[in-house]
């Protein structure tokens, strides 16, 4: 665990024992849950139980994910799995939605407890979820200007604005292309793709979330064992509707008789 970019030491037990995860719960994660989680990514979907309010406990399907804010201080992002996207977290209009359904990255001036901070602001498709991260902690510019330095290129004023914007920003490096940007669900939220835009796009299209309607995940069992099952068929939108209309026409079929 230590060999990641987050020491054991660090990990916040405090927060994750209020999602039902303890120390030993923990230890025994799949390769498949713990390396993405040490190392700054996105886990998979994880079975997680916190205690309402009321004393019940509530089962609640997430995706985790450690971060380092702009002081290093490491924070857990939690993505609740939602019938539809929530945009109470940050102010979202119509047109922004369907920019983050396409899969763009938005900077927006968010209000986080009582202080407007810009941040980046990307969406997870299985979970629904809004995933923010603040623009001084994933170092756009420092990170072009590492680039210029080992690539031996000179980006643009236009180039070097869209990338602080979070739009992807392809790039010639002799006869070969490279295209960067903002992906959150990168360890350092900026990403590097061997390729032009059009393969940038392709490795977005089969990332995990599109690739797993069914919402598969990980659920602790009695046994202290991580297992791979379907966790969130009930808050799939495609279960959803076919629920849906089939309890009507049932309905409408009773009342007819």
């Amino acid at each position: 665990m230590n060999q990641g970019i987050f020491l054991e030491n660090e990990i916040p037990y405090g927060k994750l024992e209020k999602l039902g995860i303890n120390c030993s719960s923990m230890q025994s994660m799949p390769r498949e849950v713990i390396e993405p989680l040490m190392t700054g990514r996105i886990t998979p979907l994880l079975m997680t139980h916190y205690r309402a309010a009321n004393g019940k406990m509530v089962s609640i399907p997430m995706k985790l994910q450690f971060q380092r804010d702009e002081n290093g201080s490491l924070l857990l992002m939690t993505y609740q799995l939602r019938k539809k996207l929530e945009r109470g977290q940050v102010k979202v209009n119509n047109q922004e939605v369907k920019r983050l359904r396409d899969g763009e990255v938005l900077r927006k001036d968010v209000n986080e407890n009582g202080r407007k901070q810009r941040k980046y602001v990307q969406l997870d498709h299985e979970t629904n979820s809004l995933m923010l991260r603040s623009t001084a902690s994933v170092k756009v510019a420092e990170r072009l200007r590492e680039m210029e330095k080992i690539k031996d290129i000179e980006l643009g004023t236009n180039q070097k604005q869209a990338a602080m914007e979070g739009k992807p920003v392809e790039l010639a490096v002799g006869e070969q292309k490279v295209t960067v940007g903002v992906d959150l669900r990168e360890p350092q939220g900026f990403k590097v793709v061997n390729g032009d835009m059009q393969e940038w796009k392709r490795q977005k299209k089969i990332k995990y979330d599109y690739e797993h309607e069914d919402f598969m995940g990980y659920l602790l069992t009695d046994e202290n064992r991580w297992q791979y099952q379907k966790l969130g068929d009930r808050l799939s939108h495609k279960e959803k509707r076919k629920n849906t209309l089939k309890k009507e026409e049932e309905k409408s079929h009773r009342l007819r008789l």
